[in-house]
């Protein structure tokens, strides 16, 4: 996955974000999406209450969880599953028919 790919999300209103800074993390939640679009800007409401605007491009940003409860990670993955290999699982039983049997 390239660099970039990681923030091409499209941020939602109530969408949790934390945000990389030199003083340490921030955590907030979107409240306003001032423009759409991976080249856009969002609003955030950080915990201590101050909204601050970001561009959704800012690498420090990074999707938490969304407003419907799915993480960066979930989304990142979307409908894949695991791969199924037939010869792997036929090793597998075998050994473990080897150890019992």
């Amino acid at each position: 996955m390239a660099q970039d790919d990681r923030n091409r999300f499209e941020y939602r209103i109530g969408d949790e974000v934390s945000f990389a800074a030199g003083h340490g993390m921030q955590y907030g939640e979107i409240v306003r999406i001032v423009t759409p679009g991976p080249e856009g800007a969002v609003e955030i409401q950080w915990e201590d209450g101050r909204r601050e605007i970001k561009k959704t491009r800012d690498r420090a940003i990074r999707l938490l969880r969304r407003a419907t409860g799915v993480s960066e990670l979930d989304e990142r993955r979307g409908e894949r599953r695991r791969s199924l290999d037939n010869e792997i699982a036929e090793v597998r039983r075998s050994d473990v028919r080897r150890r019992h049997g």
